[in-house]
């Protein structure tokens, strides 16, 4: 008998749109906190204390120092590539240090009273501008003690978006990372609210560009470290002021894919329902006394935090890591973050699993074909035994011992978020590494929505809802996606949704009905056993020639089965037949990729041009559409190769890893235009 994960509510659902469903241990009633008595964020600390007050909660590691060595590299030189000698850096770190709850209390206790000395009162606003740290939360969970919401802006947003999101929330401490104070100095006149600026730097000190940006910066700001802060805020304790449940936590600032930023208004209760709900399903799944999640994803992203504050809550211990020190190739004299931590849970976006299995098959590829044949035939048969509930850890010893310590050896489960994951990654990374689940989630519903149970064997869907939010498919007509047919755009409604956009009502009212449900933009469809996949965003239909639409980050989660890519992104329109596409591929591994495609060249710098490799390059794009089932309609007709690695610090993508689609088709214009000659388009 197969598994039922969500059931409709009785009595729901109209013309255009399927019923109601719920989380299948929660149809009853929507869940709304973790405990009776929790209703705010630091109430999680606060319970945490109460309950196991020495116990470690927050860990993070110094900077000892740097090592640097020569490397060689391909680099540019009168536009074609040459190999240089660079001078690499490397961070050397020490083991992990940790705090206790009755610690953090202590310390954000005081280090709210030191804001509250300077002269924030409830309610006003701090903005963090920093990379995920200890320091974030602490910073976090002490504005929180005095009922103070936070403002968040991703530390690689530009200087144009985090000018906005201070001065939209009329923002006045801006607490940052040394590294971002030259930042700060630069876009210093035009600042309009910010009174004090308060930092954290490494145990090395900061950079010598911070310390001429903090002489800068006191020309007009109060500038302190977060100690003197802290040690303020001791000298003159005051008494904690815990905040409503309906009291705004967060202006959490979407990272866009176009267009300003947006602040999204996130209340207590929103984030402590999420937490509730996580709560519901994973208890069976966790070793409370035990398990460690390792934390590098941005805190500025709702993912990350309510993963924290979970974690904070439960008395799962967080080890904070950077996405420059996870791997023992990325540090010297030490372990990378991964081996250190050896953590039992893992986020990551699919780029990031794309990255590591790419490495991986790289390794394996390598071998002899008795390696080769094993690795793959051990990879299928591991999911079809768990699949169906035989035993498979038989195979990790044998098979998977290697991948398997490379990540600590202690995974439990990873969680994959913000974009659709290919199945054939999640197949690999179930069978090499840990169960891989899949889940749902966006800033204006306090982060989850919906998630696939650890045990849970399937592919291409993302579980049920959430036990804290109830859901439905709401017809799209133009798209000819009817909730008759179980799809539709998904709407959900629950305490966990957002109160709205920062001085921006009318998109509220576009984004929130009147009775309560939030309109995703997703378009998604149900599974026989109630679980929620995703088709696409709505906005990313694109309409073909033909009148059918194909489905744009559909296309392109199948088409990264391609190990001769590392990105790409399609472009279509109404004029086309057929999808084309800009392909990244890095410039320092092009070379190595038309040897194996058997690709002549004098010059790797000839390579991102070169007719044989581009054909090379799209035979094997339009061999990956073949062995997924892709129709005609959905076949790349032509691509184009960017060699340079698009990153948010590029504005190619944004710093939740997604495409900026415009930017990316801007900055390859005179490629784009060649394609659409090829295939006969007007201008």
């Amino acid at each position: 008998m197969s598994v039922v994960y969500s059931v409709p509510v009785p009595q729901t659902g109209g013309d255009g749109e399927t019923p109601t469903r719920r989380f299948h241990t929660s149809a009853r009633r929507l869940i709304d906190r973790v405990e009776p008595d929790i209703t705010n964020v630091y109430a999680a600390l606060l319970h945490g204390q109460r309950t196991r007050p020495d116990a470690d909660v927050l860990g993070k590691r110094d900077v000892l120092g740097t090592v640097s060595e020569d490397r060689q590299a391909q680099q540019k030189v009168n536009g074609k590539l040459e190999s240089v000698t660079k001078k690499w850096t490397y961070a050397k770190l020490g083991p992990y240090k940790w705090m206790t709850y009755s610690q953090i209390v202590d310390y954000t206790t005081s280090l709210g009273a030191g804001f509250r000395k300077l002269g924030v009162e409830p309610k006003g606003r701090v903005l963090i501008y920093a990379p995920t740290s200890r320091e974030w939360q602490l910073c976090a969970f002490s504005a929180f003690s005095q009922s103070m919401q936070v403002v968040t802006a991703y530390d690689t947003l530009g200087e144009s978006g985090v000018l906005h999101a201070m001065n939209q929330a009329g923002v006045e401490v801006a607490f940052l990372k040394a590294d971002q104070l030259p930042i700060l100095a630069r876009i210093m006149p035009d600042i309009k609210t910010v009174k004090h600026v308060v930092y954290f730097q490494d145990a090395t000190g900061a950079p010598a560009a911070a310390t001429a940006a903090i002489d800068k910066l006191r020309e007009r700001f109060s500038v302190h470290t977060i100690d003197e802060v802290h040690d303020l805020g001791k000298a003159n304790p005051v008494e904690r002021t815990l905040p409503a449940a309906d009291d705004v936590a967060l202006i959490m600032y979407t990272s866009g894919s176009t267009g300003a930023p947006k602040g999204v208004l996130i209340v207590h209760q929103g984030i402590m329902s999420v937490a509730g709900g996580i709560h519901h399903f994973i208890n069976p799944f966790i070793d409370y006394e035990r398990d460690v999640i390792l934390s590098y994803l941005p805190l500025s992203h709702v993912l990350a935090f309510f993963v924290d504050v979970y974690c904070i809550n439960s008395g799962i211990r967080v080890g904070y890591g950077t996405p420059r020190t996870l791997t023992d190739d990325s540090v010297r004299e030490c372990h990378g973050d991964i081996r250190e931590l050896r953590p039992m849970v893992m986020l990551g976006v699919p780029q990031v699993w794309n990255t590591i299995r790419a490495g991986m098959l790289k390794k394996v590829n390598q071998k002899g074909w008795l390696v080769r044949k094993l690795f793959y035939g051990s990879v299928e048969l591991k999911n079809a035994l768990r699949a169906h509930g035989l035993p498979h850890r038989f195979l990790d010893g044998i098979v998977f011992k290697e991948t398997q310590a490379a990540t600590g050896g202690r995974l439990k489960f990873v969680i994959t978020g913000g974009a659709p994951i290919n199945r054939n990654v999640q197949k690999l990374i179930n069978a090499a590494l840990c169960p891989m689940i899949q889940g749902y989630g966006m800033t204006e519903a306090s982060g989850l929505l919906s998630v696939q149970l650890p045990d849970d064997p399937s592919f291409n869907n993302v579980g049920a809802p959430c036990p804290s939010v109830e859901m439905k498919l709401v017809d799209v007509p133009e798209a000819n996606y009817y909730a008759r047919d179980g799809k539709g755009e998904i709407w959900v409604r629950g305490p966990s949704v957002f109160r709205g956009y920062l001085d921006n009502d009318d998109l509220t009212r576009e984004t929130v009905t009147e009775d309560g449900w939030l309109k995703t933009g997703d378009i998604g469809q149900w599974t026989p056993q109630g679980q929620l996949t995703i088709i696409d965003r709505r906005k990313n239909l694109v309409k073909l020639v033909s009148g059918e639409y194909i489905a744009l980050e559909s296309l392109e989660a199948t088409y990264k089965n391609s190990l001769f890519i590392h990105n790409i992104c399609l472009i279509a329109d109404s004029r086309m037949a057929q999808p084309c596409a800009i392909v990244c591929i890095d410039e320092n591994q092009i070379a190595h990729l038309a040897d194996t495609a058997g690709v002549a060249y004098n010059d790797p710098s000839e390579l991102a041009t070169s007719p044989a490799f581009i054909a090379a390059v799209l035979a094997d794009l339009q061999s990956v559409a073949r062995q997924n089932g892709l129709a005609k309609m959905e076949t790349l007709a032509a691509i184009r190769i960017d060699s340079e690695l698009w990153s948010p610090e590029n504005d190619r993508l944004t710093p939740a890893m997604k495409l900026k689609r415009p930017n990316i088709s801007s900055h390859n214009q005179a490629k784009v235009d060649d394609m659409f000659a090829e295939m006969g388009l007007s201008e």
